[in-house]
Formats: structure tokens, sequence, C-alpha cells
């Protein structure tokens, strides 16, 4: 998209829109793209391609690589752009995708319990009573009542456990990378995770024989391409931009916005979704809300 051709006051709500609408998409990209392949397909694929798509356009960015910036790189590529890949589609093969995309908007509450407890950040009593209403609107998102016939729930604690795994990635590029353009974070980061997901994915799995003899493989590797370069790829640096152009607060926003273009798939593509799910999605958003208030 030409973004020169839009009017500067509209840029921002152009670029909002469009992240809300990518990663609420995400899950059900994932769902289809379960349909040929399995997590551990889903989570090589999408780190590979994010890596060689991001190589493409941002390969000049490698001269800004430190040896001193290795290990938070690491952190940043196994927890934010590594291990959740693999953590998020094996929960959308059990339960319905967007559940997932609700639970998903945990990030902001661990975000800001892991850096209290580990980057030494303060917190206010009201983001602590932010967090519990946050958790507990994640139970009630799992809890038996609430569950479709035939999902097994205890697959709900992968995308909770992959929200910690974002927060870890988030605190860390906030305390060790800030010196780092969007593009090298995005570039070294995915590099460290992506060279190796590349070598499994054709070396370690049936990856080649899938997609040369099994129906709708190709347009399951589609999904995902899409999932690579758009999920994981263009909207880091879309998001860092709409950073930029007005403020954290701002682009933070999108947390809200994401849960309910994953509900919206959910209902068109036939998931349940009854009252119990709004009622939960609402308390999690409730507590994202507390945990961002200024004071």
């Amino acid at each position: 998209m030409n973004f020169k051709a839009v009017p500067s006051p509209w840029l921002k709500w152009v670029i909002f829109a469009l992240l809300a609408a990518v990663w609420g998409s995400s899950f059900i990209l994932m769902k289809r793209g379960l349909v040929s392949f399995g997590p551990h397909h889903i989570g090589l694929m999408r780190i590979g391609i994010a890596f060689l798509f991001t190589l493409v356009y941002a390969f000049r960015r490698l001269k800004e690589y430190r040896s001193v910036d290795f290990w938070p790189l690491a952190v940043v590529g196994f927890f934010g752009n590594g291990i959740p890949y693999f953590l998020f589609p094996m929960a959308v093969r059990k339960i319905d995708s967007s559940v997932v995309g609700m639970l998903n908007s945990l990030v902001p509450l661990f975000t800001m319990a892991i850096g209290v407890a580990f980057f030494g950040k303060r917190v206010r009593w009201l983001q602590v009573v932010g967090v519990f209403v946050g958790l507990s609107g994640a139970a009630f998102l799992l809890s038996p009542w609430n569950a479709a016939p035939g999902q097994e729930l205890i697959y709900g604690l992968l995308p909770i456990l992959g929200t910690v795994m974002y927060a870890i990635s988030v605190n860390t590029i906030g305390q060790k990378l800030v010196h780092l353009s969007p593009m090298a974070l995005t570039l070294l980061s995915f590099a460290i995770v992506g060279i190796p997901a590349l070598i499994l994915l054709f070396a370690g799995t049936d990856f080649v024989e899938i997609v040369s003899t099994r129906p709708g493989a190709w347009q399951s590797f589609g999904y995902v391409l899409i999932l690579g370069t758009l999920s994981s790829s263009i909207s880091v640096v879309l998001f860092n931009r709409l950073i930029h152009m007005t403020s954290p607060i701002f682009a933070s926003t999108i947390t809200y916005f994401v849960p309910i273009v994953a509900l919206m798939w959910g209902a068109f593509d036939g998931e349940h979704i009854g009252w119990l799910h709004f009622a939960g999605a609402g308390l999690i958003l409730m507590g994202v809300y507390l945990v961002n208030r200024k004071r």
C-alpha cells in the first residue's frame, strides 16, 4: 500500500486499522494452515518466512549488530518470534481460534507484571487490580461451562504461556535493545531463530512430502505465507512507525480491537460464540484498561 497517498491526518488511523485487522486475523490463518500441516510445520514456516521476507527489505540493517546484543536478541528471538509461534497453533488445533485471539489480549497485563517482578518497574494498586481482573476473564473463557463440545481446555494454557513470553520479549526490548532501529531489531531477532527453523523445516520434517503429495497443501501454505509476511514481519515495522507518529499509549489501544476481529472471524467460520465469551473478553479488556490507565 502506498502510504504517501493517504492524507497525513488519516495515516495513523489507516495503520491502526491495518494492524488490528492483520493481528486479529492471525488466528483464523493458523486454523486454515492446520488443515494440511501440523503445529510444528506452522511454527517453522512462519519463523522462516518472516526471516527471509525481513531480510529482503532490511538486510542493510545487519551492520547495526553488536556482539553485546546477542543474548538480548536471543531472548527476543525465542520468546518474541519463536516459541509462541508453536504454542498458538497447538492451541488453535484444539480450541476455537476466537478464544485464542481473546486470550492473546493478556500481553499488556503480563508485560506490566514481568516488568515489576524482574525489571524494577513501579506499579500502582490499580494496575494490580487490572491484572487480577484480566486473569479472571481468562479463567472465565476457559471454564468448563463456557466450552464448545469436544474442546480440550487444557490447551487454553498454551496461548497464555505465549503471552507471558511476548511480555518477556517486550520488556527485554525496552531495557536492552532500544538503541536498535525497528528494522534491525526485527531482522536480527528473526535471524537467530529463522536460520535454524528453515534447516529443521526442510531437513527434520515431512514438509516437502506434504506440499508435493497432499491435496490442498499449497492453499494452506498460502495462509501461512500471509501469516509470516504480514503478521510477523511488516506489522512489526508498521507498529513501530505508529508509535513514532503518535505515542505508545495510542498504539497499545490496538489490544482492544484484535479480539474483536478474532471474534468476527470465529463467528464467520461457525465457531461456538455466546454471551459468556463476550463476558470473558470484556473482563480481559477491562483489566488491560486498568493496567494502562494514567493516574
